[in-house]
């Protein structure tokens, strides 16, 4: 009896089902503008739920929806729209100018309206980023695009990505200020970004404050930025896109100049005369003005830049087709990238991609996605870190009247027995371009993004929603110094020669998430509440081959070396296990609330300390929808405030609260070494965030205006603290320390145009920041791992610790320094260490942002985005060695080096050469960073509707771009510097980003034509 009635009851619940999804259908219409254009990018959601799609290029949409639901229609800049599903199966709307705040918002686990939001975050829409200059990496597209998110070009290195900061520095660990990436649920580390296509990209959402980057506990701790791909429409036909761009790059040229040979032959002469006693072995000297040997240097120069650098080439080519039937909808994409750079002899950053998203109606009840992004790029890296195997330090550092090869007395070049020509030893004894050729190293990358869900509607008011992402990275370099090579020749070893580097590492971080939301749409109550679990794993592995004796450079696998000097392996997992609750509520989009509750567990921390909750409040209030508002020339005016908890646990190792130890050997027997002493008490640093906001919209949403203030407090900061050196071990990890960010977002946009084939759109943003370290361990000064950083109660964050220069002795042409007390001395009363002081001067700029211009007039469009960046120091060690008085004698120097201390009463000199053992290392090249930066430039047209209806064509647009074409600037050299060398972003992360400029591979300015098709 009891198994009949179980039969039943589960045949009762089926019907009941059935009958609740019995009216789904597909509705489709098209949404224009009140004069009738179509409105691409248009948002469609059904009300209430995370269901929504956007319309295509000419407005048209379709989403799969039930009678009684209602669909809400937004476009940014216009009015929403509800309309109930009814028996009819086209909806078309006309939308009207109206408030911005009606803009669908994605922030990963919800889609919502703007109107009701009562967090501070901003979108970027795939019209927007298609105006922008294209880049290889995700992140560099947002610069200048919101207040508060601060944005540093690592370098200039094809495919290299960028130091993003939101709100500030998180913390003082390294590495661990990054925000959290999520494509398509997918996380992702910054540093792979660069695998995703622009041309995929439907939106991007950045996260700012705990109201909502709570919802990701102890990821979200640094803001969140959520990507968005493309997908289809429903009962379309198939739509077929096609982008192409192809242009050149070159390096942005430094504000100052290097000598020439004669003028470098001069300057060794005359501080030789000054008794410089390293320049009497070189040709200033040693030759005489007006002899052969002389004119023989004159006529051979070498201008090295030109010789070590080129125009990069550069050339996209992307395909999708993307459309839909009555229950499927897809959108697939294949391209292929390339960016040769502008070091001569290496072939530069490549990528091939491709991207299937698909959505399925596999029953009324259910739908089911899965969205699969995959990439494979290869870069052979320059070795960019400060040394002599630097191309960009060989610029600089090679006297013009060096050559690349040896010359015989007639100028010809020289070869060896095997008839390739000799390299020239240069000043350095090492000749890059030789380099290049004998000591190549390839980086390859493989990376899968890929995410399935599932949403099972239970009922009108309950939906069931799982989701499974997994991002699965491979790397593998491939790095050779050939036996005979320049490398080879100069620190190899002479029996084994050429020298074999085999590295390749495997990252997977899988996300599993199960959730399940309640909805509650009435005419003026809307509530929504979702409970959430959560489970993630990262693991990774790595590899290392190194060996040595190879009998031919044309023989560079492992199998054939003489002598493995080198193999490793290593292994590790991350588990993180969430629990969360979250609830939105709104009284007719006039008083608004929202409240979260995450509990994190994360296999970091010692047992007792592993969990952590972090949560969020939030309010907002819309006065503009009050009866007693009655102002026509506003349309929205709202209130809002947050306050939330945020937990951080990167930077530091995965096993750190764990004591773990380490194996060695010696002759005869093997060792255990003590690796890190057990910390149980380790926890999560946590980070409390206070926001209010105001949103105000004005004459019919033609000006728009935001503002943020912020105060962030990170408390229980993750440091390494030193131990003693007889425990083995230098240092644990330990919660100690506060930090706090606080500031000021403003942004503001408005149309001064808004006519029928005429419109004229600017705007922009800034944020004012300010930083302090709160608390330090036992209140001690810690010195991180950086250049000449301190840190110290009561100061910023990463100000620079070094000693006062004072400018010349006007008598003497000595150089004069301050020490600790302020008194003006000379060198030999200056200790480097106890006369060094905070200089008030932080890496951190304290305002960052940017503005536009988007103007259009029938089919053309001409978009112009500047950049800036204002408050911040940087440690300028180029100046400092092409400006050298006489220490580096050897090397090039910059014309500026001429102005010396010469004469009594010199003053805004350089010290004279004659002091050349008095110069120490202090703020004499302390540097504001100050700069203005036009970023984009791009004039476009886009051939009407009308003229495409009588070609094969949907449409067409055809545009020039430039990137990074000016720049406003008193720095000596580039002044966007992220990493100041290193070649890649981890060493960097070892620095405070844009604390000195070394010689990384510099930013470049780019030129393109390109072409959009649609078919």
């Amino acid at each position: 009896m009891k198994t009949k009635f179980s039969g039943i009851l589960a045949l009762l619940l089926v019907l009941v089902v059935q009958l609740s999804f019995a009216q789904q259908k597909t509705v489709t219409g098209t949404v224009n503008d009140d004069s009738g254009l179509p409105l691409p990018g248009a948002n469609v959601v059904i009300k209430g739920t995370n269901t929504g799609t956007q319309t295509d290029f000419d407005g048209n949409y379709s989403i799969s929806a039930s009678v009684g639901q209602t669909l809400l229609f937004t476009y940014v800049g216009f009015g929403d729209q509800e309309i109930p599903v009814t028996a009819s199966n086209v909806i078309n709307v006309d939308l009207v100018p109206g408030a911005a705040l009606d803009q669908v918002v994605i922030t990963g686990y919800s889609r919502k309206n703007q109107t009701t939001q009562t967090s501070a975050v901003v979108s970027i829409s795939a019209s927007e980023i298609s105006e922008l200059s294209p880049t290889t990496s995700v992140d560099n597209l947002l610069q200048g695009k919101a207040a508060g998110v601060q944005v540093t070009a690592a370098n200039g290195k094809p495919g290299q990505g960028a130091f993003v900061r939101i709100r500030g520095t998180g913390s003082l660990t390294a590495g661990a200020s990054s925000p959290l990436y999520l494509v398509d649920g997918a996380p992702i580390r910054e540093e792979d970004l660069g695998g995703i296509a622009n041309e995929d990209i439907e939106n991007i959402t950045i996260l700012k404050d705990a109201a909502t980057t709570a919802r990701y506990g102890s990821r979200g701790a640094n803001g969140v930025v959520v990507i968005t791909t493309k997908g289809g429409k429903r009962n379309n036909d198939a739509q077929v896109r096609i982008s192409s761009r192809t242009g050149y790059s070159e390096r942005i040229a430094p504000n100052y100049d290097l000598m020439n040979a004669e003028q470098k032959l001069q300057y060794e002469a005359e501080l030789n005369a000054l008794g410089v006693n390293a320049a009497g072995p070189l040709p200033g000297v040693t030759t005489l003005p007006g002899s052969e040997e002389r004119q023989f240097l004159l006529d051979n120069q070498t201008d090295w830049s030109d010789l070590i650098l080129r125009n990069g080439f550069i050339q996209s080519n992307n395909f999708s087709v993307s459309g839909g039937a009555d229950k499927v909808d897809y959108f697939f994409s294949a391209g292929h990238d390339r960016n040769t750079g502008i070091i001569d002899q290496l072939s530069g950053y490549e990528r091939t991609n491709a991207r299937l998203n698909l959505n399925i109606d596999a029953k009324e009840w259910l739908t089911i996605g899965v969205n699969v992004g995959y990439s494979r790029s290869s870069s052979d890296e320059p070795r960019d870190r400060n040394n002599m195997q630097n191309p960009f330090r060989a610029m600089a550092d090679y006297n013009p009247y060096e050559t690349e090869f040896v010359l015989d007395e007639n100028g010809n070049v020289t070869y060896d027995e095997s008839g390739n020509p000799i390299y020239s030893p240069t000043t350095t004894s090492f000749n890059v371009r030789g380099a290049l050729l004998s000591e190549p190293s390839v980086d390859y990358n493989n990376n899968l993004l890929a995410s399935a869900t599932a949403a099972v509607r239970l009922s009108d008011h309950f939906t069931y929603n799982f989701s499974a992402a997994l991002n699965g990275l491979t790397t593998r370099t491939d790095g050779y110094s050939k036996p005979g090579g320049i490398l080879d020749s100069l620190i190899g070893d002479a029996d084994n020669p050429g020298n074999k580097l085999d590295f390749g590492s495997y990252l997977s971080d899988m996300t599993i998430s199960n959730s399940l939301s309640y909805n509650l749409n009435g005419e003026k109550n809307n509530l929504n509440i979702l409970g959430l679990y959560e489970y993630n794993i990262a693991e990774a592995r790595s590899y290392t081959v190194r060996s040595i004796g190879f009998p031919s450079a044309l023989l560079s696998t492992q199998s054939n070396a003489a002598q493995v000097t080198d193999g490793s392996t290593t292994r590790s997992k991350l588990a993180l296990v969430s629990y969360g609750l979250f609830a939105d509520y709104d009284y007719d989009e006039r008083y608004l609330a929202s409240a979260s509750a995450r509990y994190d567990a994360s296999s970091n921390f010692g047992d007792d300390e592993q969990y952590g909750l972090f949560y969020s409040v939030s309010a907002g209030w819309n006065i503009a929808k009050e009866n007693f508002f009655d102002v026509d020339a506003v349309n929205d005016f709202k209130l809002r405030g947050a306050y939330g908890t945020v937990g951080n646990r990167s930077g530091i190792s995965r096993y750190a609260s764990q004591g773990t130890v380490g194996f060695g050997s010696y002759p005869g027997g093997s060792s255990t070494i003590p690796d890190n002493i057990a910390n149980p008490l380790l926890q999560w640093e946590t980070t409390t965030t206070t926001n209010v906001g105001l949103e105000l919209n004005m004459f019919q949403n033609r000006l728009r205006f935001v503002t943020d203030y912020f105060i962030r407090d990170t408390e229980d900061l993750l440091f390494d603290v030193p131990r003693a050196a007889e425990s083995g071990i230098f240092s644990v990890t330990d919660n100690l320390g506060k930090i706090q960010n606080k500031g000021l977002e403003l942004s503001l946009s408005g149309d001064i145009i808004r006519g029928e084939n005429l419109t004229w759109t600017v705007g922009g943003n800034i944020i004012l920041l300010d930083t302090e370290i709160v608390e330090l361990p036992d209140g001690e000064d810690v010195t991180p791992n950086a250049f000449n950083i301190l840190y110290r109660e009561g100061s910023k964050i990463n100000e620079h610790y070094l000693v006062r220069y004072a400018g010349v002795d006007p008598a003497t042409g000595r150089p004069q320094y301050l020490n600790a007390e302020g008194e003006t001395v000379f060198s030999d009363e200056i200790d480097g260490d106890t006369d060094r002081v905070l200089q008030g001067k932080s890496t951190i700029a304290d305002k960052e942002g940017g503005f536009y211009s988007n103007i259009r007039y029938k089919g053309f469009g001409l978009r112009t985005d500047f950049v800036f960046k204002t408050g911040n120091w940087i440690n300028d060690q180029v100046q400092a060695n092409l400006n050298s008085d006489g220490a580096l004698i050897g090397a090039n120097q910059a014309t500026s080096a001429f102005n010396y201390w010469q004469n009594p009463g010199d003053t805004n000199v350089h010290p004279s050469p004659l002091y050349i053992d008095e110069v120490i290392a202090s703020d004499r090249f302390l540097t504001k960073g100050d700069y203005l930066r036009l970023r984009n430039v791009t004039l476009s047209y886009n051939f009407d509707k009308a003229v495409m209806d009588k070609t094969f064509l949907s449409s067409l647009r055809i545009y020039v771009q430039g990137q990074n074409l000016l720049t406003f600037s008193d720095f000596y050299g580039d002044p966007e510097v992220g990493i100041s060398s290193g070649e890649t972003i981890s060493f960097a992360d070892s620095v405070a980003p844009g604390e000195l400029t070394l010689y990384s591979y510099p930013n470049t300015k780019s030129y393109q034509i390109g072409v959009d098709i649609g078919l």
